[in-house]
């Protein structure tokens, strides 16, 4: 099956999931249905991209000079997202350090120097966790991070042993995935989700479930594109 009939067969069931009883007309899903929790990890699921992404492996000994490089500090980190620990900072240097062990220093490089681009804004656009509304950012760049979004997610579906999503999907497709990992991180900004805890549909605005329940349908198909190979 197509990636495109995936997805229509994966909204019609979110469709199905969301007719509403006659008692209640307006309800939009069971109140005990959750957002799935089987999906993994994903570059823009968690508050911060590369503490929930690359696997971490081996020992989270602090090595300044790799989170340092993305941040400036912890104190740097701490000023703007409240929720980031120095437990967090350091699984985040031992993470850096299995990432460029596994991609060697010219890969690594060229990885971090992307990430720098994506990470700034974080710090300097992101809510208090961290995450981005693209809606409420200079519409360049937000084009800017779209096309840093695109080169980075190669890296991130190597260092989660996963198949390229850029070599698995069409260009079309993989543009739309990217773009559902923006919408997705932007609804929970709007909905104020905190996304290090686990939310019910009913956590999300009400105006907004329908576009949240879509990007999640196409992040969900890849996922399942993915596990095929």
């Amino acid at each position: 099956m197509s990636l495109e009939n995936k997805l229509k067969q994966a909204l019609q069931e979110k469709a199905h999931e969301l007719r509403p009883p006659l008692q209640l007309k307006m309800q939009v899903l069971n109140p005990k249905a959750r957002i799935r929790a089987k999906r993994k990890k994903r570059l823009l699921t968690g508050a911060f991209v590369t503490m929930l992404l690359i696997p971490t492996g081996g020992a989270l000994a602090y090595q300044s000079s790799l989170a340092d490089e993305l941040y400036g500090s912890f104190e740097n980190i701490k000023k703007h997202v409240a929720s980031f620990t120095m437990e967090s900072f350091l699984k985040l240097n031992g993470k850096l350090a299995n990432a460029k062990g596994e991609l060697g220093d010219e890969e690594y490089k060229e990885f971090t120097n992307h990430l720098k681009v994506f990470t700034s804004s974080k710090l300097e656009y992101g809510d208090k966790y961290g995450n981005i509304d693209y809606d409420q950012i200079p519409a360049k760049k937000a084009k800017e991070l779209k096309q840093t979004l695109m080169i980075l997610q190669p890296f991130f579906d190597r260092l989660n042993n996963q198949p390229s999503t850029k070599d698995i999907l069409t260009p079309t497709e993989y543009d739309q995935y990217i773009s559902a990992q923006m919408t997705y991180e932007k609804i929970k900004v709007k909905s104020e989700v905190n996304p290090n805890e686990r939310h019910v549909i009913e956590d999300i605005k009400e105006s907004l479930r329908l576009e949240f329940l879509k990007a999640e349908a196409i992040i969900d198909a890849v996922n399942e594109k993915q596990n095929q190979y």
